[in-house]
């Protein structure tokens, strides 16, 4: 081998001496390989497929877009058309199977019968697959406002009974056996509704960990709550899903300002947080997190509304700068969820807020920690807002005894709970009070009773078609709904408040870890009913002590006016009139 190298270097000199050069072997270019086009399709979900179930599309695409969360810059679609109906709704990526991601899609269809259905890609289109639907024998539609309250697409009525359920603060898995946990025990309970947000320590797909605009360190938090979603739809519990909390943007109450990352200190573009509803750039990346999540979750049957802020006026952000970012995401949001969910927001009490006669909010809020007869506080806030929003339902989406956290007996926080729940209803307002400290306290305590009696007390009942009036009963608290053939009455003695029930704890000491606050109505007693359409009325009591379970009554009307004979109860009693003929 040397001696041949030897060779071919003298005779390579020799020829170059010459001035001929060697000849070289011509190179072939490796060929550039582009991969061919691909837009396809798989059904995730097994057939058959019912009306209103959420179906689960993968999306396979080459070229596949540049920037995976821009749900606006893909241009990805699913395409679903119905001989009454087209629906368009975009395609989002996810991590939850895959570590390398894939495209997906969730449609919800509303109709029976033949869809076809394609994925459409920027100029391109998919084949083009058919579903056959058959109609879900109980499931009703996406829910809407009615009248004063809400009901389902088939108007089948929706009053909302149930609890926030905000957050877990387990982890992983765990998180899932929690609202398992708290869902099954809210419907056993006959409960319905439940409010959930997407904080920075939840459910929340876009914080300090991850990029402005890139979720993909949130992914895990995405897929956590689609499973909190499916969970809730097998308990038939409708979610109320709030996407901001009021701390990310505040500087003083539960503030996280510091670590928020459209702060200007943590790279993001904003010096103040009232800059959010103005900044071009963060309403921007909102608008982004506003696609992606109605991507991903408005598919889902059990949503029943967005609300953009947990109490908002805990942040600098004036209103007159609100009122155009609710509008401008608002059609940010209706862009992505062809079912029109409706949208509400909420501030720390009702307030003097002059935005919600604005229509892009469909319903009202009401936050409130007192420690006072909740029956005349609701009231105080229920009559400003009806007077102006006569067509708007009212609804109690938060409520406790103390803000701090529920740090009294159990007693005494169980008479709010039940105050809290009855109360709203019977004011006429849209639903339950929605009592906050499901972790610590109603859970761990076992108070989802308090939510039982009130659902049979109003089952089979359509609460939109009545309306409060007033009756009458000495020492005693009654709320009164009615119509031409129905009454609800909710008898309450004047003492059974939080307020009273915390006095007598303080002056008894009370050693057993059992003590009950009670109020006791120990005589027969009548309650006067006035403005009544006429007629026979058949009379059943709710919670009455087992002695006088039984007790049925006849209630006569005669000129619009009644007295109605109330037996021996404890705290409270409630009463169903239903006139003859």
């Amino acid at each position: 081998m040397q001696r041949r190298s030897l060779l071919f270097v003298t005779v390579s000199a020799i020829l170059q001496a010459c001035g001929v050069r060697p000849a070289t072997a011509p190179v072939t270019p490796s060929p550039i390989v582009t991969p061919a086009p691909v837009l396809s399709m798989r059904l995730l979900t097994a057939a058959p497929y019912t009306t209103h179930q959420c179906i689960e599309i993968a999306i396979d695409v080459v070229p596949a877009p540049a920037d995976a969360f821009d749900v606006a810059g893909n241009d990805m679609w699913l395409v679903a058309i119905h001989a009454t109906q087209q629906l368009r709704v975009p395609v989002f990526w996810d991590t939850a199977d895959t570590p390398i991601g894939a495209w997906r899609a969730r449609i919800q269809l509303a109709h029976p019968g033949e869809w076809q259905v394609y994925v459409q890609h920027g100029a391109r289109m998919s084949e083009v697959q058919q579903l056959m639907v058959v109609p879900h024998p109980h499931a009703h539609g996406i829910i809407r406002v009615d009248a004063r309250g809400f009901a389902f697409a088939d108007d089948t009525p929706f009053l909302p009974i149930g609890l926030n359920l905000g957050w877990s603060t387990s982890q992983g898995e765990a998180v899932l056996a929690d609202y398992e946990r708290w869902f099954a025990r809210l419907a056993a309970h006959g409960g319905n509704a439940a409010r959930i947000w997407m904080a920075s320590w939840s459910f929340g797909i876009e914080w300090s960990d991850t990029p402005l605009g890139d979720y993909t360190a949130r992914m895990p938090q995405a897929a956590l709550l689609d499973e909190v979603m499916r969970i809730a739809e097998q308990y038939g519990i409708f979610v109320m899903l709030c996407l901001i909390n009021h701390g990310a943007f505040s500087m003083t109450t539960n503030a996280e300002w510091e670590a928020n990352p459209y702060n200007q200190r943590n790279g993001g573009p904003l010096a103040s947080p009232a800059d959010f509803v103005t900044d071009t750039r963060a309403r921007e990346l909102f608008a982004r997190r506003v696609r992606y999540i109605g991507a991903r979750y408005a598919a889902f049957p059990a949503l029943w509304c967005w609300e953009w802020w947990n109490e908002v006026n805990w942040t600098p952000i004036q209103e007159t700068a609100l009122a155009p970012w609710l509008s401008e995401m608002r059609a940010v949001l209706a862009h992505v969820d062809p079912y029109q969910h409706l949208v509400t927001s909420s501030w720390a009490s009702v307030g003097a807020t002059q935005l919600w006669s604005d229509t892009t909010l469909d319903f009202v809020q009401h936050h409130t920690y007192e420690n006072d007869d909740l029956v005349r506080t609701l009231n105080a806030a229920r009559i400003p807002v009806k007077v102006v929003l006569k067509t708007k339902p009212l609804l109690v989406s938060e409520v406790g005894l103390n803000a701090a956290g529920a740090t009294v007996a159990t007693a005494v926080e169980h008479v709010h709970l039940v105050n809290a729940v009855w109360a709203p209803i019977m004011l006429g307002m849209a639903g339950s009070g929605m009592y906050w400290w499901w972790d610590t306290w109603i859970d761990p305590t076992n108070q989802w009773g308090v939510f039982a009696e009130v659902s049979t007390f109003v089952r089979g009942i359509d609460m939109r078609q009545l309306r409060p009036f007033t009756a009458l009963m000495p020492g005693m608290v009654v709320l009164g709904l009615k119509n031409d053939t129905t009454v609800l009455l909710w008898i309450r003695h004047a003492r059974y408040t939080a307020r009273d029930a915390m006095q007598a704890y303080q002056q008894l000491a009370p050693a057993d870890p059992d003590w009950q606050y009670q109020q006791h109505v120990t005589t027969w007693q009548s309650v006067e009913l006035r403005n009544l359409t006429d007629g026979s009325y058949a009379v059943t009591y709710y919670g009455l002590p087992a002695e006088h379970a039984a007790t049925h009554d006849i209630c006569d009307v005669r000129n619009a006016q009644g007295t109605l004979a109330v037996p021996p109860f404890v705290n409270a009693l409630a009463v169903q009139l239903h006139r003859k003929g």
